[in-house]
C-alpha cells in the first residue's frame, strides 16, 4: 500500500517529539574525554541548531508558509552535511571548520574597518593568528563538495531547495503563469504540477532531524540512542535506516 503525504506527516508529529526527548535525555554524560571532545561539541552545536530548524519547519507549514519554510529546509540539510562530516573526519573536519571560521572572521574583521565599526581587536587577533593545519577534510569546506562526498541524496535536496531559497527566477516563476494572451498573478505559490510539494515539510524535518541525530548517537561514547533511534526510524516509515 502506498503511503500519502498526510499519512507520513502523521507519523512526523510523534517522531519529532520522540526526538526531542532524547536531544534533552542527558548528552552530556556521553561525552568523550576532553581530548577527545572537539567533534562532539562542534556536534552538539549543530544538532541543536537542527532541532531548532525542524521546530521552525512546522511552525511555518502549519500557517501555510510551506514554501517559505525552503530556507530552513535547506539549511537542515547543511547541518546534516556536516553532522556526518564529523563522524566520518573527526578531528580533521573540526580543524577544517576552523579553517573556514578564520577566512569568514578576516572578512568580516575588513568590512567592519571599512565601515569604521569598533571591535575587540585583541579577540580578532586571536582568530586571525591562530595556527590551523591543513588536511585532506580541506576539500569539503564547500557544501556542494561536501555533500557530493557524503552522498544520500544529500546533494539533490541541497539544490533543489536552494532554487527556492534565494531571489531566482524559480522562486518568482511561482507566483504568475502566463498564457499568449493572458497572465495570472498570486499571491500564493504554485508549481505547475499536481498537488503541493511542500505539503511534505513536516515529515522533511522529522527526516534531516532523525539523521541528523543518527550521526550525533556516533559522536557520543557507546552511542547511547542507538535502540530509540530504531523505534522511532521504525514507526515512521524509515525501517532499516540505523
Amino acid at each position: 500500500m502506498t503511503v500519502g503525504i498526510a499519512e507520513f506527516n502523521r507519523r512526523a508529529v510523534p517522531g519529532l517529539e520522540a526526538l526531542t526527548k532524547l536531544l534533552v535525555g542527558g548528552a552530556a554524560d556521553h561525552a568523550p574525554a576532553p581530548e577527545n571532545r572537539r567533534p562532539f561539541q562542534v556536534g552538539w552545536g549543530l544538532v541543536a541548531a537542527l532541532h531548532r530548524q525542524a521546530a521552525a519547519v512546522v511552525t511555518l507549514h502549519s500557517k501555510g508558509l510551506g514554501h517559505e519554510a525552503a530556507p530552513n529546509r535547506r539549511l537542515m540539510i547543511e547541518y546534516v552535511a556536516h553532522l556526518q562530516w564529523l563522524v566520518r573526519d573527526g578531528e580533521d573536519a573540526v580543524d577544517s571548520m576552523n579553517k573556514a571560521h578564520q577566512f569568514k572572521h578576516a572578512g568580516l574583521r575588513k568590512v567592519a574597518d571599512d565601515g569604521g565599526y569598533k571591535y575587540d581587536p585583541e579577540a580578532a587577533d586571536a582568530v586571525r593568528d591562530a595556527v590551523i593545519p591543513s588536511n585532506p577534510a580541506n576539500q569539503y569546506l564547500q557544501m556542494n563538495a561536501l555533500a557530493k562526498s557524503l552522498g544520500g541524496g544529500l546533494f539533490e535536496s541541497y539544490v533543489g531547495e536552494t532554487q527556492l531559497s534565494h531571489a531566482t527566477l524559480t522562486a518568482a516563476g511561482c507566483f504568475y503563469r502566463e498564457s499568449d494572451d493572458t497572465i495570472e498573478l498570486s499571491l500564493t505559490p504554485t508549481y505547475g504540477i499536481d498537488g503541493d510539494p511542500m505539503e511534505a515539510s513536516p515529515y522533511m524535518a522529522f527526516f534531516f532531524l532523525f539523521f541528523g541525530m543518527i550521526a550525533f548517537n556516533d559522536l557520543m561514547v557507546g552511542p547511547p540512542w542507538t535502540n530509540d533511534l530504531k523505534a522511532i526510524g521504525d514507526a515512521a516509515g524509515l525501517a532499516g535506516a540505523i
